[in-house]
């Protein structure tokens, strides 16, 4: 291997080791109070005249209806998979009793960001394959784009959230306690 590739080689290797212990030290660590929002997400393509014919598109996407409802579905599962451009961001947080979490639909379509007991499906049968309707989805609140929404009075323990359009928008809040100072007892 001449001394170029080898460098090029460990340089990828140091990068690809940075990224990933950039991605899942958020996950693990402590989290400060920054780090209390989610973002809703898509790429639809306002371009695309058919995502008019369910409801529009504000947002100048990459994704055309055509690409959303070829990724709906895998031949490897029995259920919606969805395009993995609709998703929570992110899909995981962890926060202390009492926080107060704000979520923003940065996508160009409507979401929700419903609590529900168990993830399940939606209200859009097509985009509920192999999925048991979420009860919870009956009430859901719609979140418009550019909408915001916040999440709050969270017991200590996870709470599951799923978009009642697009279910596979999954996220899981994981609320501990608050920590207790010495000063306290």
């Amino acid at each position: 291997m001449s001394g170029f590739r080898a460098a090029a080689t460990a340089l990828v290797v140091v990068s690809l080791v940075a990224v990933f212990a950039a991605g899942t030290s958020a996950a693990g660590s402590d989290h400060d109070d920054s780090d209390r929002r989610i973002l809703m997400l898509d790429d639809c393509d306002r371009n695309d005249p058919a995502w008019n014919e369910v409801g529009g598109c504000t947002r100048k996407g990459r994704v055309t209806a055509a690409e959303f409802d070829e990724e709906l579905d895998s031949p490897l599962a029995d259920a919606v998979v969805g395009h993995q451009a609709w998703r929570n961001d992110p899909s995981y947080l962890v926060v202390k009793k009492g926080a107060t979490v704000r979520v923003k639909n940065a996508g160009g379509r409507p979401h929700t960001f419903t609590k529900v007991a168990e993830y399940g499906g939606g209200v859009v049968p097509p985009l509920n394959e192999g999925l048991d309707f979420s009860p919870e989805c009956a009430g859901l609140v719609e979140v418009p784009p550019g909408g915001k929404t916040k999440v709050s009075g969270l017991a200590v323990g996870n709470h599951r959230f799923i978009c009642c359009f697009h279910p596979w928008m999954r996220a899981l809040i994981k609320v501990e306690p608050k920590k207790r100072h010495k000063h306290d007892d």
